[in-house]
């Protein structure tokens, strides 16, 4: 396909750029993963860079399992397959098959790298779509295996703390909608979950200050099925609104051990595996299951201010 004249190749892997009057938005075709979200008006981008001093990565697309398996690994049958954490999409280059000035289309088929780790045919597709301050993505899965097809899905995009150089981590809120008291998943041992839930104490009223403090123990995966609006906000009132109604869960991570400038909202149809023996995909928690020769459509948006 001809690719738009600010589009730039390295590697075989290409970046394409969306743009309008209020963003600029770089995607690679590598895992089909945000690289950019530029505020044009106010000069500064919202979206981690990627400093591989604290994570190398953006905004990972999470695809076909959430976490991490034990010994990475699951059973069909008799067989024993391995996996890595969050899957093989985000390494894997994909097709842009559709783009325009605001909107770029993506599309992984199974393969052989694929089939050696997930036995299964399908079409993940990813979209991308500027609406205004808005950015949607979207993710289409079509099982065309002749049987069902179990998979996890979701985003994991890590968001600049401070936004624009504004103020200091402990200056910015999260903020949640409907305001409710919200539990999330014990992680022990790190990254899988003990099966316990704890209230989450530092969210008060549907408010959370931003504090290195509250991560230390792993990542905070919310079990709140109700949840549809998170935000994230700076003192000088930047910041993004993620509506995440498709999802049953939401995380929240950022690195455990050193005051890293970014948070990760990540909203998630899928679990880690609660630490213990290998188990099949069919068995995890919060799994899909799709019948053979059907497709499961679900998205996300990023709002930014």
């Amino acid at each position: 396909m001809m690719k738009k004249k600010n589009d730039f190749i390295f590697g075989g892997i290409y970046v394409i750029t969306l743009e309008n009057e209020e963003l600029l938005v770089e995607i690679s075709s590598k895992g089909a993963e945000l690289q950019k979200i530029y505020n044009k008006k106010a000069g500064f981008d919202y979206l981690w860079n990627g400093n591989p001093e604290y994570w190398g990565s953006h905004a990972p697309n999470l695809f076909p399992i959430i976490g991490r398996l034990n010994e990475y690994k699951y059973k069909k049958g008799d067989a024993v397959f391995e996996l890595p954490q969050h899957g093989f999409a985000k390494e894997m280059d994909f097709e842009a098959i559709k783009e325009s000035d605001e909107k770029a289309v993506f599309t992984l088929q199974n393969n052989e790298q694929s089939a050696e780790m997930y036995p299964y045919k399908f079409t993940l597709t990813i979209e991308y779509t500027l609406i205004g301050s808005l950015v949607s993505v979207s993710y289409k899965v079509d099982n065309h295996s002749e049987e069902r097809m179990p998979f996890s899905i979701g985003g994991h995009p890590a968001f600049n703390v401070p936004l624009n150089g504004a103020g200091n981590y402990e200056d910015y809120t999260i903020t949640i909608s409907p305001k409710e008291e919200v539990r999330y998943f014990e992680s022990n041992p790190l990254p899988y979950r003990s099966g316990n839930r704890k209230v989450l104490r530092e969210m008060r009223d549907g408010v959370m200050q931003m504090n290195h403090e509250t991560f230390r123990d792993g990542l905070i995966i919310i079990d709140e099925p109700k949840l549809n609006q998170i935000t994230l906000t700076s003192p000088e009132e930047h910041g993004v609104t993620l509506n995440v109604s498709d999802f049953p869960y939401l995380c929240l991570w950022t690195k455990e051990q050193i005051d890293a400038p970014f948070i990760c909202i990540e909203p998630f149809f899928g679990l880690p595996d609660i630490a213990g023996e290998i188990g099949t995909l069919e068995e995890k928690d919060g799994i899909i299951l799709l019948e053979s020769g059907d497709t499961k459509q679900i998205s996300f948006t990023i709002d930014t201010f």
